[in-house]
């Protein structure tokens, strides 16, 4: 577990380099002033990651966390223009993933009840985009709460925020291909910067998932699941993203045979003909580390073009962990493919080509 960090700063100070860095007069103050805000938040992240993993023991549930990286909370900033650092929920997030909708309320109602002292700041349903889906497609639960501790040792963190958010395997599916989309091809429709094909094809894919697989709707209620089907299979012989998908998922796969320390680098802009994905492989784990250094550092040189991942060489069971390294940008895609090609065979007359 991460050490934790305690906040350095006044909210006005947070405000201030959060205003600067989106002007782009930033300094280095002001840069270290916003890194020591978001790391403060591993604090919270890691006492509510523990609480949702004690609570979802022996149950049937994928717990994960993660900190906002930096260039995504800059990224954020200069997207939103009137929109205060301090008023940022997400810096931490944990995310749970259930079987069905049930499940999830069930785990969600009940957390509503756990005794704790931190304070629930969005209420029953205001983010509640199961029952009101986001005109991009987007369903799941949200719930955003503010720390709030028990101990005079924790009061340093006291009003930092976390987001939990709640998808069923089926939203989830939808969610990571929407992200892995905007990695292959730079299309990103959650952040409303996809090309229009790209856009109609994860709001039909939402929708024919919903009602496929969870007895629901999603933002394309009114359009019958023929229409569906057939506009869905008509913008994929357009843009063949579900054959990018394919492809990119059976790179996965044969990453899993790889037995040595590897870096994978993935080239989140490439210019033309360059590759998307390199893979380096290195004989000890130590001359790994040491070229992921070089790496990183080129590439906060660079505005971070490329994510990397380390892998290192693990043995018998848990060699699988090479493939979970990959996951976010590849493994889950192929549920995505799997269940929108279980609707459009599901659906009358969808006219696949």
């Amino acid at each position: 577990m991460a050490r934790s960090v305690a906040p350095l700063h006044t909210r006005n100070e947070v405000k201030k380099a959060g205003r600067v860095i989106r002007a782009g007069s930033a300094r280095l103050h002001d840069h270290q002033i916003v890194e020591n805000f978001r790391a403060s938040h591993v604090h919270v992240l890691n006492g509510f990651q523990a609480s949702l993993r004690n609570r979802a023991r022996s149950k049937d549930i994928t717990v994960a966390q993660r900190l906002k990286r930096r260039v995504t909370i800059y990224d954020k900033l200069t997207r939103r223009p009137n929109f205060s650092l301090t008023e940022m929920q997400d810096i931490a997030g944990c995310r749970l993933i259930f079987k069905n909708t049930q499940e999830l309320q069930d785990f969600r109602s009940s957390y509503h009840r756990a005794n704790f002292s931190h304070k629930l700041l969005s209420g029953n349903d205001r983010y509640n985009y199961i029952i009101s889906p986001k005109s991009d497609g987007y369903r799941g639960i949200h719930d955003v709460y503010e720390y709030c501790g028990r101990s005079s040792s924790s009061k340093p963190w006291d009003g930092l925020r976390i987001e939990l958010q709640y998808r069923t395997i089926y939203q989830h599916a939808w969610a990571t291909a929407v992200e892995v989309a905007g990695l292959l091809t730079g299309n990103e429709h959650k952040f409303g910067r996809a090309a229009k094909a790209y856009s109609e094809f994860f709001c039909l894919t939402s929708e024919l998932i919903a009602r496929s697989f969870e007895a629901s709707t999603s933002c394309k209620p009114n359009l019958t699941i023929s229409e569906i089907a057939k506009s869905i299979s008509e913008i994929d012989q357009e843009i063949k993203i579900l054959n990018l998908f394919e492809q990119y998922n059976s790179v996965a796969l044969n990453v899993t045979a790889i037995h040595k320390n590897a870096i994978l680098i993935f080239n989140k802009r490439p210019e033309k003909d360059q590759e998307r994905t390199k893979i380096l492989r290195f004989s000890s784990f130590s001359d790994a580390v040491r070229k992921l250094e070089k790496i990183e550092q080129a590439n906060v040189r660079d505005g971070e073009p490329y994510d990397v991942v380390l892998v290192r060489s693990v043995e018998g069971p848990k060699s699988g962990s090479i493939q979970s390294a990959f996951r976010n940008y590849f493994a889950d895609t192929r549920d995505f493919v799997s269940y929108v090609q279980q609707g459009l065979n599901l659906a009358p007359n969808s006219h696949r080509g």
